[in-house]
């Protein structure tokens, strides 16, 4: 059978490898607040991004079988290979795998184009013109371009959003699994379903330690209670568009109803009950190091360039709670060294806590009928609330559909989702941020420019440890060593050795040899020494991090002229790379790296700056080098 109504194919990835009311949500126009000229002081890095959605999106049809989960849910779960932990290498060997699925590549401009006309009246683009610019779209505005394109799926009975007492569309959804060109539930078609919502994973990169569901990222996505026509489609995102089960939509309904509600009582302003900061491990004040409650939120518009004024997301709730918060600070991230293209605002601070490396931020968001930490969804969940998704009703969620629907750590609320792209047009949420230390869940050992280290350097069995640390910059030339400016032939280039080194003149520092620190232990010439005592040679100031500087500093923002830490190198062996090793994340379970579809699947080979999590260039080393000559603000 076609399954496709036009010649618009998308790709087909084989993935081997690896409410009522007519006035629900009618808002009030929200002042914009202007965004100064300067930048705000909240802002780590002076960017505007422009995010042009010209690549592609995969894509699932129909539920996901994982097979893994559930059986790391189930009485058959042991530690079968004596680990102490429970994970899919104990699901594999008890012959446990997830099966592979078939993963569409969609174009973004193939939606657009076929959008353009307006199908199905829905809207010319994006059925949410109020929310998003042209050019970008929706989950649902990709739900109605595979309904308008396939054979075998077909959207009815849509609701418009100002209609359904939810803030957002509801819809009907038919899909003829067999493809015998029949619909009929007597043979597993899906026939006028209520019941069909979307899950996300936002791509990765090289990173695949966190996939399965019990360990981090579920091969089909994310479960959310995020409304399907604010989701905003980023390239190289996977959706899965499924039916779920009648209890998981009457519980996103039922909070999605809560919101508009509360929005309107509130006079339609955007109010957050809460916002409150805490840190694992304190003891002092239950580790609240922040707080700040009825916070009214209105727009910035930091990402103009997807959205329409107006339109509030968790950024702007958390700039307008900075005041009481003490302060809040936002960083970029755009292409990282796993590979993936990020480009969103990243939370970095919270009155004096800031992140630094995997220590930092977490956010675990809730609507206010639960409490900080016990969320929604859960790696064993309880799913305390009735059928109808209220909390107070007879009828509970029996343990089979509170497994196979909320089982595991992340959805709802509580998702992997960037604040700037975050839409909170109607409030009521609850944002707890929990400040934490995931070195010890990922294995690297933890380093920052604050802090003294001892580093091995050496790549065979032979030690060649050193101390590394920051260096401090000279305030006055010293004796006969001048301090750089602008008349230094190589102002501005990092790597002095490139023009001053032993093989063009091997007395040419005064007579003598080029220096070398080796009262820390090392033997080479390295820049950033010459730094302590010649000044930063016209670096540019640093923006507020002090560690895995080489996170964001790659791809196109790779340094140049940093010696080998400009250039990356291919790590081979699987029985070398220390990504491979297992960790703990979510305790009892144990993490490996995964293919797509959540079974094992080893790192064999990586492409990598010398500075990565695991090692360290010898002439640069990250961070210690970048914050002797790019210096941060007091």
């Amino acid at each position: 059978m076609n399954f496709m109504k036009k010649a618009l194919l998308p790709t087909l990835l084989t993935a081997l490898i690896a409410g009522c009311g007519s006035d629900d949500d009618s808002t009030v126009e929200q002042p914009v607040q202007p965004i100064k000229e300067t930048k705000p002081e909240y802002l780590d890095v002076d960017v505007n991004p422009n995010s042009i959605n010209q690549g592609h999106i995969k894509v699932m049809l129909g539920e996901y079988d994982d097979n893994i989960k559930t059986w790391l849910l189930s009485d058959s779960a042991k530690d079968l290979d004596d680990d102490g932990k429970i994970g899919i290498l104990d699901a594999h060997i008890a012959g446990v795998y997830n099966d592979e699925k078939t993963i569409y590549s969609i174009s973004l401009t193939d939606i657009g184009e076929v959008l353009a006309s307006n199908p199905d009246g829905l809207g010319a683009g994006t059925a949410r013109p109020d929310i998003f610019k042209p050019g970008h779209y929706s989950a649902f505005d990709l739900l109605r371009y595979l309904s308008f394109t396939r054979d075998d799926l077909t959207l009815s009975n849509v609701v418009h959003h100002e209609n359904t007492g939810l803030g957002t569309f509801t819809f009907n959804v038919s899909m003829d699994v067999n493809g015998d060109g029949i619909l009929s539930a007597n043979d597993g078609d899906i026939v006028d379903s209520d019941d069909w919502y979307f899950r996300f994973n936002t791509d990765g990169g090289i990173f695949t330690r966190a996939r399965g569901s019990m360990q981090g990222f579920s091969p089909s996505g994310e479960a959310t209670y995020v409304r399907i026509d604010e989701y905003w489609l980023q390239q190289d995102s996977l959706i899965t568009l499924q039916p779920f089960s009648n209890e998981m939509t009457a519980r996103r309904q039922w909070i999605q109803r809560q919101e508009v509600e509360k929005f309107q009582a509130n006079g339609n302003k955007v109010i957050i009950p809460k916002v409150v900061a805490v840190e694992y491990g304190r003891v002092e004040n239950n580790g609240v190091v922040a707080y700040a409650d009825n916070i009214e939120v209105t727009p910035v518009g930091h990402r103009d360039d997807i959205f329409q004024p107006g339109v509030i997301t968790v950024m702007d709730a958390m700039i307008a709670a900075q005041d009481k918060l003490g302060k809040v600070s936002f960083s970029y991230w755009d292409s990282l060294s796993t590979g993936a293209d990020v480009g969103h605002f990243a939370l970095s601070g919270i009155g004096e806590l800031r992140n630094s490396g995997l220590r930092g931020w977490f956010t675990h968001f809730y609507n206010p009928s639960k409490q900080f930490p016990d969320g929604d969804f859960n790696k064993s969940p309880t799913c305390n609330w009735s059928i109808d998704g209220s909390p107070d009703g007879e009828t509970r969620v029996s343990k089979e559909v509170c497994e196979k629907d909320w089982g595991g750590p992340f959805g709802g609320e509580h998702i992997h989702l960037m604040q700037d792209v975050y839409p909170i047009r109607f409030g009521y949420m609850d944002l707890y941020w929990a400040y934490g230390n995931m070195h010890d869940y990922f294995g690297p050992k933890e380093r920052n420019g604050q802090e003294t280290i001892q580093w091995n350097f050496a790549n065979d069995s032979s030690p060649d440890i050193s101390v590394v640390r920051t260096l401090q910059l000279p305030k006055d030339a010293t004796g006969s060593a001048p301090i750089l400016n602008q008349d230094h032939f190589g102002w501005k280039i990092a790597d002095c050795t490139q023009c001053h080194n032993q093989e063009v003149n091997p007395l040419g520092h005064g007579g003598h040899a080029w220096p070398i620190n080796s009262s820390d232990g090392f033997d080479i010439t390295q820049p950033y020494y010459c730094a302590s005592c010649h000044g930063s040679n016209g670096a540019p100031k640093a923006h507020g991090e002090d560690a895995r500087c080489f996170f964001c500093h790659a791809g196109e923002k790779q340094p140049q002229s940093h010696n080998d830490a400009s250039t990356k190198i291919l790590y081979k062996g699987a029985d070398k790379l220390k990504a491979n090793s297992s960790y703990g994340n979510f305790d009892p379970f144990q993490a490996v790296p995964a293919d797509v579809f959540g079974n094992h699947k080893p790192y064999t080979e990586v492409w990598e700056s010398k500075n990565n999590d695991w090692e360290m260039s010898k002439v640069f080393p990250d961070p210690y080098a970048c914050l002797t000559c790019h210096i941060n603000k007091k």
